[in-house]
């Protein structure tokens, strides 16, 4: 992995190259950008479509699926700008405000590095899967869980680059349950873990990699409307009972910083849902 070195970020108007659809409520974006973007595992950018006129308003934070000439990223049809993105066609102009927010950090040398993902929230660990793979680090493990089969948008991108284990609610992929029960059942002493999905499944990975003294680092995902700390609509809880601005001091922070316990971060009404939704 290289060095964290972060650019400067930068707002662009962009030409969507594809929209490749992912059963339906899932798709991915991908732009076309001459200069290349220099996002890192873990940054995000705000996406807002050109000539969307006056709504909706505010533009919609995405993780980075990838960067380089042809950025893009995943989105769940939920809100009217994922619509919008969802019915988007090749040519559409998009204005990218990006890269934004702290990466992941470099795993710890010696410890096999656990990717567990959520949903939408494949999207950051499948870049950091592709740049270890890069860097010839060892195949991480990954394990991915949502409510169906359907719920697994790029699981089989995934695969290709890890060890693979997934867990459906319905039973109709992989093991029954959640994630983390999966995740209880492979968590090791010598791992080093990555995570990013909804609170209540990061909640629990951080208590049981706490449980067991493992490094985890959690991608946080908040309402936001500008993505660089200026309407304060991001703050997490932490633990010593102050804040932390997810845009600005995430998304990728130490699990062990995050007060879980506290809903101060839950998405609050009129203000941008989490990234990759709404």
């Amino acid at each position: 992995m290289s060095t964290r070195v972060l650019a400067k970020r930068r707002l662009v108007t962009l030409t969507l190259l594809r929209r490749e659809s992912i059963g339906g409520l899932y798709h991915v974006l991908t732009f076309e950008d001459p200069d290349g973007s220099v996002a890192l595992p873990g940054q995000f950018t705000m996406v807002r479509g050109a000539e969307w006129g006056d709504a909706p308003l505010l533009p919609r934070p995405m993780s980075y699926l990838s960067g380089g000439n042809t950025p893009s990223i995943l989105i769940k049809v939920i809100g009217e700008g994922t619509v919008r993105m969802g019915r988007a066609e090749p040519g559409e102009p998009f204005t990218l405000l990006g890269p934004l927010g702290q990466p992941w950090r470099a795993p710890q040398p010696g410890r096999r590095v656990v990717l567990v993902a959520g949903g939408v929230g494949v999207a950051p660990l499948l870049f950091l899967a592709r740049r270890l793979a890069q860097s010839g680090a060892p195949k991480p493990i990954a394990v991915y869980g949502g409510r169906s089969a359907r719920d697994l948008p790029l699981d089989d991108e995934l695969a290709e680059l890890a060890e693979l284990h997934t867990a459906t609610e319905d039973g109709s992929r992989g093991t029954r349950g959640r994630v983390t029960d999966v995740l209880g059942e492979l968590l090791a002493a010598d791992q080093d873990v990555f995570t990013c999905g909804p609170d209540r499944m990061m909640a629990k990975v951080a208590e049981l990699c706490a449980a067991r003294d493992v490094p985890c680092e959690a991608s946080l995902e908040t309402p936001m409307a500008c993505g660089y700390g200026v309407c304060l609509g991001c703050p997490v809880p932490t633990t010593d009972g102050a804040y932390v601005y997810a845009c600005t001091q995430g998304p990728c922070i130490d699990a062990r910083r995050v007060d879980w316990s506290r809903g101060d971060h839950a998405p609050k009404k009129g203000v941008h849902a989490p990234k990759g939704k709404s």
